[in-house]
């Protein structure tokens, strides 16, 4: 649900504040613009490409770090997705099997949903604000309780959580909720059945694409299935510890902006039904430049 614009190259989702003579780019609009923490920015490596992910530790915060450990430690390289079905997902980080540690990361506590307080943390509903259950919260696709339980809540706080729209990251377990530990699969395209049910902790704001090339198996060869050569998981580093040299900075249009405001009276003109079909958010990456 992410459009990629390079700094140098302003896109049509693109707000029209930066299409201007001017071209004073995000870091100058805060209104319509964030700026990402590269502190919560994921690089993964497949097939010498790279994908941008953006870690919510407010979605799922033990997930988050645990991902961001594993990470770190290099457990996450070299990985393959063992487990890729076309028009569904690609699931990889089977941690223990690949490297046998005598410590196997532990399993975390299910976080499929996550409270928001109305007042502070507004989703920008589709439909009606008074009963709609599903909007854009800070660049996902989100389905809640309506804001008016909020009310009747001792912490004034509802449930929310993040549809499996193409481009989210979430927690492969087992049919034990609280049985994550370091396997994740990549959306490459819509599964309502999972929301709720999985736990989210991030989403592609560049390289979908990607994401929906990793190779797909077993296939069929002459009658016979073969599980042929997976794609593997190259590398993946937390941003903030790239060197400056390396570092993408990372800006999502704001959901709660004025310019996307428009996009959003337009969805909901033309009355759109499937959540994950709504226009995507438009994400700029800008590189240092090179020497």
């Amino acid at each position: 649900m992410t459009s990629l614009v390079l700094r140098s190259l302003i896109g049509a989702g693109v707000s029209a504040a930066l299409t201007g003579a001017a071209l004073a780019g995000p870091a100058d609009d805060p209104a319509n613009w964030r700026k990402v923490d590269p502190e919560n920015l994921l690089q993964l490596t497949i097939k010498r490409q790279e994908v941008l992910i953006e870690l919510r530790p407010d979605f799922a915060p033990t997930h988050v770090a645990q991902i961001k450990t594993i990470a770190r430690a290099g457990h996450y390289n070299s990985l393959p997705f063992h487990r890729v079905i076309d028009d569904f997902m690609a699931q990889g980080g089977e941690v223990s099997a690949i490297y046998m540690l005598s410590t196997p990361y532990p399993e975390m506590k299910a976080e499929f949903t996550f409270k928001r307080k109305p007042a502070e943390a507004q989703v920008q509903w589709l439909g009606d604000p008074a009963s709609s259950e599903t909007g854009y919260y800070q660049g996902f696709i989100v389905g809640s309780q309506p804001d008016s339980l909020s009310e009747m809540m001792a912490d004034k706080a509802v449930s929310t959580w993040a549809l499996h729209c193409p481009g989210v990251s979430s927690m492969a377990r087992t049919d034990e909720p609280n049985s994550a530990d370091t396997q994740f699969f990549l959306m490459r395209q819509t599964s309502p059945v999972l929301d709720k049910s999985y736990t989210v902790w991030g989403r592609a704001l560049t390289g979908l694409d990607v994401i929906r090339g990793i190779k797909a198996g077993p296939e069929e060869t002459d009658g016979r299935m073969s599980p042929g050569v997976a794609d593997k998981l190259s590398r993946a580093t937390v941003v903030a510890d790239l060197p400056d040299y390396k570092r993408p900075t990372v800006y999502v249009q704001r959901t709660d902006g004025p310019e996307f405001a428009k996009i959003i009276a337009e969805a909901n003109a033309a009355g759109v039904a499937d959540a994950c079909s709504l226009p995507p958010v438009p994400a700029i990456v800008e590189m240092p430049p090179s020497e």
